[in-house]
């Protein structure tokens, strides 16, 4: 779970159908890039994927003992089903709030939201933002900043006036 959710806010991947997906194939460049093919994402379009030293330094290990078609997560060829994250997160997720550790609505999905929050912070570049989640429309990009109060493109004027 701590890897999926890490790639997920690191490399914003989609956790149920592209990290639950990964194969020791899609690691490339000495684990600095994920290579997914059109038909492995959501956008349908080829897309490379930077993974930060944070999260290379726990794949490495991982993937050292690996074959070309192993699962990330499996260790065999055949993927979890997909409501594995689903459910392991249910299951921990009271554990973790009880700790403080989440907050009451976070889900997997919450960690690819706070990146792009973060992104769209240090950049200022929607455009960057929409690449990097591999968005084809903008409209679902400005979805991903309603944390900071933007809702709309007329709001996000407001914000990046250059718009």
């Amino acid at each position: 779970m701590y890897l999926c959710c890490l790639i997920s806010y690191g490399c914003l991947l989609r956790p149920h159908n592209e990290i639950r997906l990964l194969k020791r194939h899609h690691f490339k460049n000495n684990v600095t890039e994920i290579h997914l093919s059109g038909n492995e994402n959501k956008g349908k379009k080829i897309r490379i994927v930077p993974i930060p030293n944070y999260v290379r330094e726990l794949l490495i290990n991982r993937l050292e003992n690996l074959s070309h078609d192993d699962n990330l997560f499996t260790g065999a060829p055949d993927a979890n089903n997909p409501y594995y994250f689903s459910t392991a997160w249910t299951r921990m997720f009271k554990l973790m709030e009880k700790e403080a550790i989440i907050e009451k609505n976070q889900t997997i999905y919450s960690f690819r939201h706070t990146a792009s929050v973060n992104v769209y912070k240090k950049t200022k570049d929607l455009h960057i933002l929409q690449q990097l989640l591999g968005h084809s429309d903008m409209i679902v990009t400005l979805k991903y900043l309603r944390g900071l109060g933007v809702h709309n493109a007329n709001e996000l004027k407001h914000v990046m006036p250059e718009l």
